[in-house]
């Protein structure tokens, strides 16, 4: 008999990892800096048009032995966030978008310059592509693609971090929320980034797709995010 499943967001809570109150100001993001020199424009002719996926649709590799129980259910699986925002509401008609992987999907070189200049190691690259009408519920990531790649301890994973790039420039209706922390008016180029296990959404209220890049991986010392500059450019007098 399946068992009920009970809210990952109260078991989160139990962890006391951050203060769940929405009410409280806090900063829980950082700005990293902005590339100057990526041409997204170009790039973005290169992606292949693929399905759209959803952040509510449970997979039989999600669903062990039928227990959904955050304690015994690994609570960094994508079923464990599915079934929350299916609690929530949420439903394959509102939570669609379209994401490239560099270990799974054919992606443009340029994005190699983008790893290459992170100062990651056990990089992982996505682009994401949100239309209008959909949201990324309220979720924290696992980085499993970096953890996988680097075979991380779990004391290493939580030094993983995730960079968000913005493509382009922000537009009406585009919403990142890290935290209680709500981005906007970003600049194509500009990075992002936070501790592990924050929660986050995106969503895209607005009129046009929202495009977004993840770089994901183990800082070295050459992490943007340690870096003073706050400009970074990909390769000397040379655009993509």
């Amino acid at each position: 008999m399946r068992r009920e499943f009970k809210s990952l967001l109260e078991y989160k809570k139990s962890k006391k990892d951050w203060h769940y109150n929405p009410s409280k100001k806090s900063k829980d993001c950082k700005y990293v800096g902005r590339i100057m020199n990526f041409n997204f424009s170009t790039v973005k002719e290169k992606l292949e048009r693929k399905n759209e996926e959803t952040s509510t649709e449970l997979y039989k590799e999600d669903l062990k032995n039928g227990i959904l129980i955050p304690t015994q259910l690994d609570p960094e699986s994508k079923a464990a966030s599915k079934l929350d925002h299916i609690k929530h509401g949420y439903n394959e008609h509102n939570s669609r978008y379209i994401q490239w992987i560099d270990n799974r999907d054919k992606l443009p070189k340029e994005f190699d310059e983008l790893k290459n200049i992170s100062g990651l190691d056990y990089v992982t690259i996505a682009c994401f592509k949100q239309n209008p009408g959909n949201t990324n519920p309220w979720h924290f990531d696992g980085y499993g693609g970096v953890k996988k790649k680097g075979n991380l301890s779990d004391a290493n994973a939580k030094k993983i971090k995730r960079y968000l790039l913005f493509l382009e420039d922000w537009h009406w209706g585009h919403i990142i929320q890290v935290g209680n922390n709500i981005l906007s008016q970003w600049k194509a180029g500009e990075i992002y980034t936070w501790s592990y296990g924050m929660y986050h959404l995106s969503a895209n209220c607005g009129i046009y797709p929202k495009w977004t890049c993840q770089i994901t991986g183990l800082p070295t010392k050459k992490a943007l995010h340690l870096n003073k500059k706050k400009k970074f450019y990909i390769r000397k007098n040379k655009k993509l």
